[in-house]
């Protein structure tokens, strides 16, 4: 018996909904009800971060447990509730779980922001070290202000030379003694401890930076520190960081061989339906009908028809691949290979550019904010964030395409060039491969299917179709110009 269901209501389950059912039920109802998907409606943003909290705490077993016992007010997440996570957001809009037998987990987003979270690591410190410092240095000002009448004073007291270090005192007074202190080293959290109120010790008793002292104290060589400062200076990486870096991607890749290894399996056991049989009329036809099937449900997906395309082709070039290599002196083969490449590299252009357009699109949005003015209207301001998220969309689909297709061809060569298979049985897979990519690869959806499953392709359709008008745009007014001034060059002169 649970206390609340506002939770279970707002994703549409039952109490007893299993955590799979959970995760469904949310990526359906976040592409729903996404801002991006509802422009017009003021509330779109609040119901949205509701399934947010809903899915955050429901997925959670420990805090799903709470809010069962105790409502809302007793499960609420330690480090409050998060803002959209995008690398979950994108897996959602690009197939979601019902592929992911096919293609897996796409990795993308998750790589770059843990990429980008290990890489701006020591610059969030070294803020939060520069802030810390600064606090410090304002307490020990501020206390000695409240110390001695003199400090209130505008002109600060006099001060004489200390041989040792250039410190000063006021020369009415007798100097301290000097004790030893240890140079407060930052925590991990970014805090320091302050140092004591009173006399300027860091440079001038000490006549080095307090990053120096900190490396002093770590054991660091002169040598070591001057490559730190210069790798610094050209906005490079601390030795951590790269050991991080190449400890996540030696992780990063261990997950992806687990995946081509699992998808492999997978797929042999889908085409097995075919080639573990006497391949004849009626199978091949019940085999079709299998992979009809599959298409039918996985087309109604976000982003579907894009993914069943890109499976499609690829299982077309590498079984076609596979298959020309074994004709005669497999010339055929070597040069559907290259082909291949050739492909691989278009692509990867393709997205690398998609990239740069969305860079280039929010850098006009940014600058049109900041300058404003009457042309500055919400509906104005509207239009381009509705570009933005579609050509975000776009370069976000262009990578996840690459990444796709990348592991699907090494699925295709496990699966093709598995020593351990004969080369007859090797050859029955490819042609299996071959049936299957055909019908992936025209995979079509009727007009009445279309519905909120498309919402983001079809913002995603009208950024690059806005992008295709501005070209046409440029290039007719480029063409008008060459014509006027063809024709003004072939105008006779007037000697009127």
């Amino acid at each position: 018996m649970v206390v609340d269901t506002a939770y279970y209501d707002a994703l549409g389950v039952s109490p007893t909904a299993t955590e799979l059912e959970i995760k469904k039920a949310y990526r359906k109802r976040a592409i729903q009800l996404h801002p991006d998907k509802n422009p017009d409606d003021e509330t779109a943003h609040e119901k949205f971060q509701t399934i947010g909290e809903a899915y955050q705490v429901l997925s959670d077993k420990a805090l799903r447990s709470q809010y069962d016992k105790h409502g809302k007010e007793g499960a609420i997440p330690s480090a409050g509730f998060d803002a959209e996570d995008p690398a979950e957001f994108l897996t959602m809009i690009f197939g979601g779980d019902a592929f992911m037998d096919w293609i897996g987990e796409i990795s993308l987003m998750k790589d770059l922001l843990k990429t980008m979270e290990i890489s701006t690591k020591e610059m969030e410190e070294n803020e939060a070290r520069a802030a810390a410092e600064a606090e410090a240095e304002a307490a020990a000002s501020a206390g000695n202000g409240k110390e001695t009448p003199e400090a209130s004073s505008s002109a600060p007291p006099p001060y004489v030379e200390v041989e040792s270090a250039g410190d000063s005192y006021p020369p009415e007074k007798p100097k301290p003694a000097m004790k030893e202190t240890a140079t407060p080293s930052p925590t991990r959290s970014g805090t320091s401890t302050p140092r004591p109120a009173g006399i300027p010790t860091r440079l001038a008793i000490m006549g080095k930076s307090e990053e120096d002292a900190r490396l002093d104290a770590a054991g660091v060589s002169e040598a070591e520190k001057e490559l730190q400062a210069k790798e610094k200076k050209k906005g490079g990486l601390t030795r951590e960081q790269r050991e991080e870096l190449a400890a996540y991607e030696m992780e990063r890749r261990k997950i992806r061989e687990e995946r081509v290894d699992t998808l492999g399996k997978k797929l042999t056991d889908k085409i097995s339906l075919w080639t573990e049989t006497d391949k004849g009329p009626d199978v091949t036809a019940a085999f079709k009908e299998k992979i009809h099937l599959e298409i039918e449900n996985l087309k109604m997906e976000s982003f579907g028809l894009e993914i069943l395309h890109a499976i499609g082709a690829t299982y077309l070039q590498k079984s076609t691949s596979f298959l020309k290599s074994q004709k005669f002196l497999g010339i055929s083969g070597f040069f559907s290979r290259l082909k291949d490449k050739g492909t691989l590299a278009k692509e990867t252009w393709t997205t690398i550019s998609t990239a740069i357009d969305a860079q280039h699109t929010m850098q006009e949005m940014v600058h049109l904010e900041e300058r404003g003015g009457e042309d500055w209207t919400e509906e104005k301001k509207a239009e381009y964030e509705r570009r933005v998220t579609g050509k975000v969309l776009a370069a976000a689909w262009r990578g996840s395409k690459l990444e796709v297709q990348s592991v699907l061809r090494e699925v295709c060569d496990r699966v093709l060039n598995d020593p351990s298979v004969r080369l007859e049985k090797r050859i029955e897979r490819a042609h299996a491969l071959s049936m299957a990519g055909e019908m992936f690869a025209k995979a079509a959806r009727d007009p009445e299917e279309e519905g909120d499953f498309m919402a983001f392709e079809m913002l995603m359709a009208e950024a690059a179709a806005k992008k295709e008008k501005t070209k046409s745009d440029k290039k007719n007014k480029k063409s008008k110009k060459d014509e006027s001034m063809a024709s003004s060059s072939t105008q006779p002169p007037d000697f009127k």
